[in-house]
């Protein structure tokens, strides 16, 4: 009767309650590729579209099932917010019962499952393979990014809520498309095609790189193959390399034991000089030839696809390069070395583009929280879809739609807003968080903590593993707690999984590039534990051949323990938030104009420290990302507002007349007004671009531009540079007190004079000239901080 009782019930329940279901929406069309159609007809989209407009872009994509939303959005500014909200959540506290669904919910942590997890790896690491190692900003990542699209769209529970998908477009400074790359080995019979790829090149010098490109011609994407075929020359020691001469290596193709010239295993710089001799002899075509090996000191293919000692090798002339695992030969005949020698010709197609600049994209999720006011971020790069890159990180891709498709199979509400975030192109220089970041800043204030998961590992034989937390701390600033990693090791202890924190005074992944704005992060990441000294990357398969599906799932339970973190902190972490900031509460503004810095490595994203210390000091860091003009509406209410560089990525190295950064008429006034209504504005220029810490990479074309607002203010740069490293102090003011000098960048300074009728204090000089000056304007106490380098 009990049983009868409670069907009965049950009935009724979903009478009442169909009449509202969502559940029948269709699956949203996936987000269209930021690039045009390509004219190789192996390609499916452009991955460069430079243009007079090339500006980032915001697109919201409305999920099929949601309140309508706008199809286009500006980009996000300092106290704007593109986020659209979804239908009004339960009350804090209430249960996470959905308003679109009369199921259940069920517990999340339950409902991970290690198959779901590597069968997402398997589609993601078969997006176009041996299409380029690790190749940020390809079609490969649009397609990547396409397919995580598509499978939010499936989720209806989410969808019900009210779950949003953007999709970013954004320019980085080089990339590399790799259209085609075959390679067919003759043993005496008919040429027999194997897997191969090719070298992606330099990330940061366009003249190298287009050693890496097949008609040497940049941001051209026309069908181009080069096809080279002769005999083959087996060459495995360095003392053949050495007693090779041109005539030894004329029209034949070099298989190379890529153990050769492997810089993890060999000093760097003699794996350059080894590759320079062979490449110096001038053979046809340059096979590198891999070897799976999990023990210490062996090679392994580490680096060969991307950073390998041939990037840095300068000649005249370069041959087509591919790369071959020792392993694929099977259908040739070849299973070791020796089998080699059997090899009697071989044929490379080669068919690569560089674009300077490239463009990459980001998704980003929004899923509704129980309170709105607060969030919580979750990313991953997704980078590294089209060939090996299962583990880094393929992993963390696929983790972050596992919280979401646990989250949806459980129908749990998270308790604050959740961010999952697949980010491009953080193999180049973490590009996808930096661009994110700059345009998300009203969401960085009200988001409790970030998490970034990157990645999983497989370490060598001998060596153990953690799953560390690692983070940047203030204890360069006088407080070296590691709050936000130690609370989610607490809360990740009582889901029975254990945590190691762990501080890193620099870069470490996706999540260093919050720290700048005060946001508690850090990187989750199963990694081998090594010596300092040593190279992770090479300890735990990264960026080698072998970071595949098979290889993860030999520690498939530590990626089932990185999902089960990434779920505890997407829905437990306000348990601690009272307590993750380390900073005063913030009672001071500082604005940093990027405007017309396309370069998001030269702002708080990169000056980690700057933001730290600001915020150290009760300053609200904000920023305005590059393509929004800076309005009065912006600098009201501002305590400090720093002038970045002009700076934008066509370069005197490529192509100037792609489009062109500069002042507008109204943000000079803007910012004159600010200044002399009694503001502080500090104003900087760069030489040249930087990307880590304060060397230079390609010249800036753009330095003069920053006269147009420093002439107001009676300053003036210079053609030149400033030498050296450091500029010394002079006087007592309280911006210099107590210091004898200033780092600069090397020799990244660009000098500048006063005019006559300014009344300028020097506060520091370096070579001959001002480096820091403070000039007072106006009547109500404003005052212009002129720096010679930005760094």
């Amino acid at each position: 009767m009990k049983r009868t009782s409670l069907h009965l019930l049950l009935v009724v329940i979903i009478a009442a309650t169909a009449g509202c279901s969502t559940l029948s929406a269709p699956v949203p069309t996936p987000a269209p590729s930021a690039s045009p159609a390509p004219q190789s007809p192996e390609a499916r989209s452009n991955p460069t579209s430079p243009t007079a407009e090339a500006m980032p872009t915001v697109t919201m994509l409305p999920v099929a099932g949601s309140p309508s939303v706008s199809p286009t959005l500006p980009t996000e500014g300092v106290g704007s917010s593109s986020e659209t909200p979804g239908p009004p959540p339960p009350e804090a506290g209430s249960s996470v019962e959905s308003l679109a669904s009369p199921i259940p919910a069920a517990d999340p942590f339950g409902l991970i499952s290690q198959d779901r997890l590597f069968g997402v790896l398997e589609d993601l690491t078969g997006i176009q393979p041996y299409s380029g190692w690790r190749n940020s900003a390809s079609e490969g990542e649009a397609e990547a990014l396409d397919y995580v699209a598509t499978k939010l769209g499936e989720l209806e529970y989410l969808r019900g809520l009210g779950l949003e998908v953007e999709r970013q477009s954004f320019h980085v400074f080089l990339a590399t498309e790799l259209w085609e790359t075959r390679l067919y080995m003759d043993m005496g019979g008919q040429p027999i095609e194997v897997p191969a790829d090719a070298l992606r090149g330099p990330r940061d010098d366009i003249s190298q790189a287009l050693r890496f490109d097949s008609d040497g011609k940049l941001n051209d994407s026309q069908p181009d193959p080069v096809v080279v075929e002769g005999p083959a020359l087996l060459v495995r020691s360095a003392k053949e390399i050495q007693a090779l001469r041109p005539d030894d290596v004329r029209d034949k193709v070099v298989v190379l034991d890529y153990a050769l010239v492997d810089r993890s295993v060999i000093q760097a710089q003699e794996a350059v000089e080894i590759a320079f001799d062979l490449l110096e002899e001038g053979p046809a075509g340059l096979v590198l030839v891999t070897r799976f090996s999990n023990k210490p000191e062996e090679s392994h293919g580490t680096f060969v696809g991307d950073l390998s000692a041939l990037n840095y090798v300068r000649t005249e002339t370069a041959p087509p390069i591919l790369y071959v695992r020792l392993e694929d030969l099977a259908p040739v005949g070849i299973e070791d070395w020796p089998d080699l020698e059997q090899i009697q010709a071989v044929r490379l197609v080669w068919d690569a583009d560089v674009f300077a600049p490239g463009t990459s994209g980001n998704l980003v999720a929004r899923i509704p929280g129980s309170d709105p006011s607060q969030a919580v971020i979750l990313g991953g790069h997704i980078d590294s879809p089209n060939g090996p890159g299962a583990m880094d990180d393929g992993s963390g891709s696929a983790i972050l739609l596992e919280v979401a498709r646990v989250l949806d199979e459980a129908h749990s509400q998270p308790p604050t807003d959740l961010y999952l975030l697949w980010f491009g192109s953080e193999e180049l220089g973490l590009y996808g968080a930096r661009h994110f970041v700059t345009t998300h800043q009203a969401l960085l204030d009200r988001t409790l903590a970030m998490l970034q998961i990157d990645c999983l590992s497989r370490p060598l034989d001998g060596l153990s593993a953690d799953l560390h937390l690692v983070t940047w701390p203030y204890g360069h600033l006088g407080d070296g707690r590691m709050v936000w990693p130690e609370a989610l090791t607490e809360i990740a202890a009582e889901r029975g999984v254990e945590t190691v924190p762990y501080e890193a005074y620099f870069v470490y992944s996706d999540n260093s590039t919050f720290g700048g704005f005060d946001v508690p992060h850090a990187d989750l990441i199963y990694e081998p534990v090594v010596e300092p000294d040593a190279s992770v990357h090479y300890a735990g398969h990264l960026h080698d051949p072998y970071d595949t599906v098979a290889l993860a799932r030999e520690v498939g339970d530590a990626l089932e323990e990185m999902a089960r973190v990434a779920l505890v902190a997407a829905l437990e972490t306000p348990k601690k938030h009272a307590s993750l900031r380390v900073t005063p509460a913030a009672d001071r503004h500082a604005l940093f104009v990027a405007s017309h810095t396309e370069a998001t490595h030269m702002t708080p994203t990169g000056f980690t420290e700057l933001g730290m210390a600001l915020a150290m000091e009760g300053f609200d860091v904000d920023l305005i990302p590059y393509g929004q003009a800076v309005t009065p509406a912006d600098l009201e209410d501002t305590d400090l507002v720093v002038v970045l560089p002009v700076l934008d990525y066509p370069t005197a190295g490529g192509d100037l007349d792609l489009y062109d950064e500069g002042w507008t008429e109204e943000e000079i006034d803007a910012l004159r007004a600010y200044a002399v209504d009694g503001g502080l504005l500090v104003l900087t220029n760069s030489r040249y671009r930087i990307k880590y810490g304060t060397a230079g990479l390609d010249p800036n074309e753009d330095w003069a531009d920053a006269n147009a607002l420093a002439s107001e203010f009676g300053i003036t740069y210079l053609e030149g540079v400033v030498k050296g490293d450091q500029a010394e102090t002079e006087g007592d003011h309280p911006l210099v007190q107590g210091l004898r000098r200033l780092e600069l960048g090397p020799n990244n300074g660009v000098p500048f004079d006063l005019s006559e009728d300014v009344k300028g204090q020097v506060l520091a000089s370096a070579d001959g000239g001002p480096a820091l000056v403070l000039v007072q304007v106006g009547e109500a106490g404003g005052q212009i901080l002129a720096l010679a380098d930005v760094a």
